[in-house]
């Protein structure tokens, strides 16, 4: 009979250690593989949430100023007829304006009952906007001036919530009121209250325009009635806790929280100071003396990731937003600064 042979111990240690290398560097790929998944998950992330900021500004700023019409109405020919119109939430006066944040303090001075909470290392925009989501109405009869009623045209199933900001014009004059009765969805036709008593804010709303008792011009049948709002961004802790976030303000209704990891944001704004429709300076809000003559706005966002990168050394870097230098902030975060500049395409031309 044969004599049976196995592995020798040294062919089995021999056979094991070349397992484990292969083992090992299997592990290694993996591992290597599963980081660089991260990472650029990561990064897709911050892109994303650039991206989402960036486009909800940028998508108010377009149509801030909107005067109602093709041409922007010049101050003569504006009537903002609400009794609280110098309130930040009701001065459509003002195509958009803003707050700079420095050292623990804002300038101007900022609303804080209106905007709380805010985190003082950065700016506060503020724009004045068309409501995107309601139609444009038509005056159904021409009206003869004075402080009565509106009459429009609309479409069916199409309601106007109580205290709605609203804009009649007809391209020579624009007026701003408020309707002080709601108007039901049902119906091709309705009518624009412009009472002068107090409103009651609903459920989630801190705040209600009030009309004065302001006559209007004259406004033929047919011109422009759509809705205005007032559109604040600003940063503050998330409210999940992990880290700051870029909030919303639309209306008189309570902040909104739009995108996590947003950081810092840096605003500057393209001020025409010889009234030739060309921007001649780019200024902080502090340094704007005169709203009505900014005619684009820079913006700059820095996202940061809410998870920390594998990356061992602290993060040295350093990034210009708008000449201000924020950082370093030695710690192990994924940044992303985004930066563009929009037109205030309702400041760009005049009558």
């Amino acid at each position: 009979m044969r004599a049976q042979r196995g592995f020798s111990v040294v062919e089995l240690m021999v056979a094991m250690t070349i397992s484990l290398l292969l083992l090992a560097g299997g592990v290694s790929v993996m591992y290597t593989s599963r980081l660089t998944y991260d990472e650029n998950s990561r990064v897709a992330r911050l892109q994303e949430y650039a991206r989402a900021s960036m486009e909800i500004m940028l998508r108010d700023l377009r149509g801030a100023g909107h005067p109602g019409c093709a041409r922007a109405v010049d101050g003569t020919r504006f009537l903002n007829a609400l009794s609280n119109s110098t309130e930040l939430r009701y001065n459509f006066g003002v195509a958009v304006q803003g707050y700079e944040g420095t050292s623990g303090t804002f300038s101007p001075t900022l609303p804080t009952t209106v905007i709380p909470s805010a985190t003082t290392q950065n700016d506060v925009l503020v724009a004045r906007t068309q409501v995107d989501d309601m139609q444009v109405f038509r005056t159904r009869t021409a009206f003869t001036g004075g402080t009565g009623s509106i009459e429009i045209n609309k479409r069916s199933g199409e309601a106007i919530p109580l205290g709605t900001v609203l804009l009649v014009s007809d391209c020579d004059y624009a007026s701003i009121f408020t309707n002080s009765t709601a108007v039901p969805s049902s119906g091709g036709t309705a009518t624009l209250d412009r009472g002068t008593g107090a409103l009651t804010p609903p459920a989630g709303m801190a705040q209600m325009p009030q009309n004065s008792s302001t006559s209007f011009p004259s406004y033929p049948t047919d011109s422009w009635v759509s809705a205005l709002q007032t559109v604040v961004y600003y940063i503050r802790p998330s409210g999940s806790g992990s880290g700051p976030a870029l909030r919303r303000i639309v209306g008189n209704a309570e902040p909104q929280e739009l995108v996590e990891g947003v950081e810092r944001m840096e605003i500057q704004y393209g001020v025409d100071t010889d009234d030739d429709l060309l921007v001649d300076a780019y200024r902080t809000a502090a340094n704007v003396t005169d709203w009505a003559e900014v005619l684009s706005v820079s913006l700059a966002v820095l996202i940061r990731s809410p998870e920390q990168s594998a990356d061992t050394s602290p993060n040295a870097r350093t990034f210009n937003m708008l000449g201000t230098t924020v950082g370093p902030f030695n710690d192990k975060r994924p940044r992303i600064l985004f930066t563009t500049t929009v037109a205030l395409r309702n400041r760009a031309t005049t009558i």
